[in-house]
């Protein structure tokens, strides 16, 4: 049987919907990414047009079921098509940012000081205002990070350089990391940064504050998501790759 015959049936408009509904999902992801697009009504159209694709699948699952049961290969192909197209929408967040990091506690700002955490003020001008608050949650926020294990590694980095030269490297460790420096202080140890998040370019504000200490330099680090409830450890993970950075590049002057 040639291809275009498979798609003779009335089950072929199974795939075209998730199609469509796919399409939506991509040009809805490309305008926000391009800043075409509040992520609100976005959001809407994922979560909308993602159910959907969920629904067709199974609604596809007994196409399948009944292409066995009448032995019609057209059906079956189109039905299994369908069925992997409308799990998309669900297979690639959990690929993107992985499983256990939906498990996260509902926080959007990690720090490695919470009792007296990083302050913004450059990137409080980049920002909207529906955005979320730039001024730390306080105890609520503080007790979450604590009381996971996720966030057990997320602690100061200590390291055996002046306050200005560990400022001076950690902005070159976050230039190296993509982000966009906002503010640069070197003797005050001050740093400010923007990330965009790589899938749907979502901007995260970034602080670093280097004090001296014990003869050397404390750094700390502070990472906030603009908007969501939740960073789906977004934050941590660049908080750790920073700190791994930074510590690489001080190890090769100590």
């Amino acid at each position: 049987m040639s291809r275009a015959a498979r798609y003779t049936h009335w089950s072929r408009w199974l795939v075209r919907v998730q199609w469509l509904l796919l399409a939506a999902i991509f040009c809805a992801g490309l305008a926000l990414r391009l800043e075409l697009m509040h992520f609100r009504p976005v959001f809407q159209i994922f979560k909308f047009a993602g159910l959907a694709a969920l629904g067709v699948a199974l609604i596809s699952m007994l196409v399948f079921i009944w292409g066995l049961v009448k032995r019609h290969p057209q059906s079956r192909y189109n039905a299994l098509w369908a069925v992997i197209l409308g799990l998309l929408p669900v297979a690639v967040p959990l690929l993107t940012v992985g499983k256990s990091n939906f498990d996260v506690p509902r926080i959007h700002d990690i720090t490695t000081d919470m009792q007296n955490p990083p302050a913004y003020e450059a990137v409080l001008s980049l920002r909207e205002a529906d955005d979320n608050s730039a001024d730390y949650a306080g105890e609520e926020v503080a007790k979450l990070q604590r009381e996971a294990d996720i966030y057990a590694d997320i602690m100061p980095l200590q390291l055996k350089l002046p306050v200005a030269r560990a400022t001076e490297l950690s902005a070159a460790a976050a230039e190296d990391l993509g982000w966009r420096v906002v503010a640069l202080e070197p003797k005050r140890g001050h740093l400010e940064a923007v990330d965009r998040t790589p899938l749907l370019g979502f901007s995260d504000d970034i602080v670093v504050r280097v004090t001296e200490e014990n003869g050397g330099s404390r750094v700390d680090i502070r990472s906030s998501s603009r908007v969501g409830l939740s960073d789906l450890g977004a934050n941590a993970k660049r908080i750790r790759s920073f700190l791994s950075e930074v510590q690489a590049r001080a190890a090769a002057e100590e």
